[in-house]
């Protein structure tokens, strides 16, 4: 506040100073303590006021105030400022940061309100000693509605990182409230990459979309998208999704696949492939075998989704963790990793990773979303942080990398080498601290019964073997 600062001192009356109506903080808290310590030694420092007509309002010293007026003190000493209101709430709005007395939300509230003053975005951040960035995202967080922040008692108590994902989804309250409700679980992340890939494939099959309907394309555009599997004229011949690629390479997979025509389902975000059906043929049956293509596909892209965030999840996790073990436990998961994946279709075994990486090109995403080490740095790092007394932590990291890279869609519904090692997989995550979400409980649940059934099936034939 030294920007503001006045060398006169005046003694005023209490009862003519009032609480600033924009200080940004809303809460003072219990001043029992204060008014105290302010009974017994006085007012240390004085308040920071200004003149409102004939009283007076409070820029800094609102506690204070609280706590004199608490403890029956009839005048105290005051800075009287002569500001305007955009200075009157950048004064409250520094003082309070720098005494970090602010939540997110309440200096995201201040901010914006500088703002609708007339201050700019490079004003605030040196004001602030912070980086416009900083004041940008605050700004985007004041927008969250009040439905959706009264959506829970402690929304105010969020972080930073949450309030602006919930702010990304401004006129989308449901989408705002579901990721509220998720704020602090383990599921948060999962839900907004879930969201986020949703909003990816709508934006996929809008761009297909867009492309199917240029007059020069050459492909045969059904325009209605709720044409039945059993229509008389065409036949369902399967589906496109987001995961195809790219709407340029969708597009360029139609040419290749060369149905009669396509349809778009903007709902489940497919573009339906259609052939003339034979008229002789049993329309019954076709339709049938159609519904339970259809069925076959969505179960294999939901399939195909849940892997693809659940991997995600995990190694956000692992980025975001792994640093924090300590060398023991690490030196232990190592093991556990490298005994869990010995056995595999590689001849030496995933551990070979940790000598021989040049020779293989799997694993590098995963490892670069597990250590943020670029995928084509990663055997040279590797290599360097095996060397160096770090090496349980690059050890575990390369061989996580490893298991995420070789998991696939399909290892979680069939019953192989690789689905085996999940569960055990998931209890060495879940030793370091890791909580799987809910959906990711449920599809473990079903593998290990999966697994189980297999097992006793094993057991049976091979006690019938040898009778």
């Amino acid at each position: 506040m030294s920007s503001y600062q006045s060398n006169e001192i005046k003694l005023i009356n209490t009862s003519l100073i009032d609480p600033h109506p924009d200080n940004p903080r809303k809460n003072i808290g219990d001043v029992t303590d204060l008014a105290a310590s302010i009974k017994t030694n006085g007012l240390l420092t004085p308040l920071s006021v200004v003149p409102n007509c004939e009283r007076y309002r409070v820029i800094a010293g609102h506690r204070r105030l609280a706590a004199c007026k608490y403890a029956g003190i009839v005048a105290v000493p005051c800075f009287v400022l002569q500001l305007d209101p955009l200075q009157q709430l950048e004064a409250m709005v520094t003082e309070n940061c720098q005494r970090e007395q602010l939540t997110v939300l309440e200096e995201a509230d201040a901010i914006q309100g500088m703002l609708a003053l007339g201050a700019t975005t490079a004003g605030v951040a040196h004001r602030l000693g912070r980086s416009a960035d900083y004041v940008r995202d605050r700004a985007k967080v004041a927008g969250i509605k009040t439905e959706v922040r009264a959506s829970r008692d402690d929304f105010g108590q969020l972080t930073i990182g949450q309030l602006v994902a919930i702010a990304r989804y401004d006129g989308q309250p449901d989408r705002q409230k579901e990721l509220a409700q998720a704020a602090g679980t383990s599921n948060f992340d999962y839900i907004l990459r879930n969201i986020e890939r949703a909003d990816r494939d709508r934006q996929w099959i809008e761009s297909v979309a867009a492309l199917l309907v240029e007059s020069d394309n050459g492909i045969n555009l059904i325009p209605d998208p709720e044409k039945p599997y059993s229509d008389p004229e065409w036949r369902y011949a399967g589906c496109l999704f987001p995961s195809t690629g790219t709407p340029e390479e969708a597009i360029e997979k139609i040419r290749e696949l060369n149905p009669a025509a396509v349809s778009i389902h903007t709902v489940s975000q497919q573009v339906y492939l259609w052939t003339r059906r034979d008229k002789t043929a049993d329309a019954e049956k076709e339709a049938r075998r159609a519904a339970e293509q259809a069925e076959r596909d969505a179960r294999r892209h939901a399939l195909e989704e849940y892997a693809a965030a659940s991997a995600d999840k995990r190694m956000a996790w692992l980025h975001g963790h792994l640093h924090g073990v300590k060398r023991d436990k690490l030196v232990e998961t190592t093991a556990r990793l490298g005994l869990l994946q010995i056995i595999d279709p590689f001849p030496g075994g995933f551990t070979d990773a940790l000598t021989n990486w040049n020779d293989h090109t799997g694993s590098r995403e995963e490892y670069e979303k597990i250590t943020g080490i670029t995928a084509e740095d990663a055997p040279t790092a590797a290599r360097i942080s095996l060397q160096t007394d770090d090496w349980p932590l690059e050890a575990a990291s390369i061989l996580a990398a490893r298991f995420e890279w070789f998991i696939d869609p399909t290892d979680w519904t069939a019953v192989n080498d690789t689905s085996r090692r999940i569960p055990g997989y998931y209890q060495i995550l879940q030793d370091l601290g890791y909580t799987p979400a809910d959906d990711e409980t449920s599809h473990l649940d079903q593998l290990i019964a999966a697994i189980t059934e297999a097992d006793s099936d094993e057991n049976e034939e091979d006690e019938e073997n040898n009778q």
